[in-house]
């Protein structure tokens, strides 16, 4: 997953931020937590949705549906 592939989020999964019955959107950004030796893990996504809420997920929340070039 990076930034600008268009994702949906999987069911069960909701934020009230979230546009009514339109749980997809395009990643902005893909980043982890830092670890001890400075390396970034990615596994959180920021998402922008169509009615313009930024929303943060972790990977396993989201399903790829158009992958960028």
């Amino acid at each position: 997953m990076r930034a600008g592939d268009y994702v949906i989020v999987i069911d069960g999964v909701w934020d009230s931020a979230m546009p009514d019955n339109r749980p997809d959107g395009l990643v902005l950004e893909v980043f982890g937590p830092e670890t001890k030796f400075g390396l970034k893990a990615p596994d959180q996504a920021t998402v922008l949705f169509s009615n313009g809420a930024m929303l943060k997920f972790h990977i396993s929340q989201l399903e790829v549906i158009s992958e960028s070039r």
